[in-house]
């Protein structure tokens, strides 16, 4: 029979095997490949103006790991990954697909849905949360303008709006034609003119950040398009770095460790 030291060394064992690639804050980030994101691959799509390619090399100059795209979700592409970025992507998951991102999120993995304001990419976004309990938030309502300042981070305190690339409560972020969000259990994170939701944040099943475009395709362009607004980087890397956290250890285990101790 072990003892409470036993017991606790095993636990310590447990928890550290459990730990993401990120807890020294350098992160690992997958995205959809060039045939399945219409903004492309992050890990480097070559499609000029509608890529985005800036905000790849931002997340690798703030010392994260971008690895080449996928074109299906599994457990093997998912193994090692702190963030998935599903951007601009018409791919509807499979059932399978579905249950490897669950698990992927229930395990500490965080995710970022991207929809633009085609139908396409909106079935897709509600396809993936569907996939993970929180229902179909992207409404088919369209709203905002074409303006690099349109969008207006709320005041809250959340991933997205306070992290390493500062506060942005209350800045600006730039916008295109936005699929509006409905929040349901997430925090509003950001709205466009007319007060409409764009931006929502999720913190169960996992981290989850749901974005109405307010990002997208050449807003994330530097030398700058016309709709080009930093904020909207930073707003990203922000969520980004704010995961990696120890993925929690299942009751069940603890109860086997109890067991072994009695």
């Amino acid at each position: 029979m072990l003892s409470r030291a036993g017991v606790i060394r095993i636990g310590f064992v447990i928890l550290v095997s459990a730990w993401p690639q990120g807890v020294a804050g350098a992160l690992t980030i997958r995205s959809w490949d060039d045939a399945n994101q219409r903004g492309g691959d992050l890990f480097g799509s070559g499609l000029s103006r509608l890529e985005y390619g800036h905000l790849a090399a931002a997340l690798t100059t703030n010392g994260h790991t971008v690895l080449p795209g996928i074109s299906a979700l599994t457990p093997a592409n998912l193994a090692g990954v702190d963030v998935f970025f599903h951007g601009t992507s018409s791919h509807i998951i499979t059932a399978a697909e579905g249950s490897a991102l669950a698990d992927f999120v229930s395990h500490g993995g965080c995710l970022i849905v991207e929809v633009n304001s085609e139908p396409s990419e909106q079935l897709a976004g509600n396809a993936v949360m569907s996939a993970l309990g929180v229902g179909s938030p992207f409404t088919g309502a369209l709203g905002g303008t074409n303006s690099p300042t349109d969008g207006r981070f709320q005041n809250v305190v959340t991933r997205t709006t306070v992290g390493s690339q500062g506060d942005l409560r209350g800045l600006s972020y730039g916008t295109s034609l936005a699929c509006v969000v409905a929040p349901g259990s997430g925090t509003i994170v950001g709205r466009v003119s007319g007060g409409l939701v764009t931006m929502v944040e999720y913190s169960a099943p996992g981290h989850i950040l749901a974005v109405g475009d307010p990002y997208g395709l050449n807003l994330f362009q530097n030398p700058p398009e016309f709709l080009y607004n930093l904020n909207n980087e930073k707003a990203y890397i922000n969520f980004i770095g704010g995961c990696g956290a120890v993925v929690p250890v299942k009751s069940s285990t603890w109860g086997a460790l109890k067991a072994i101790y009695r």
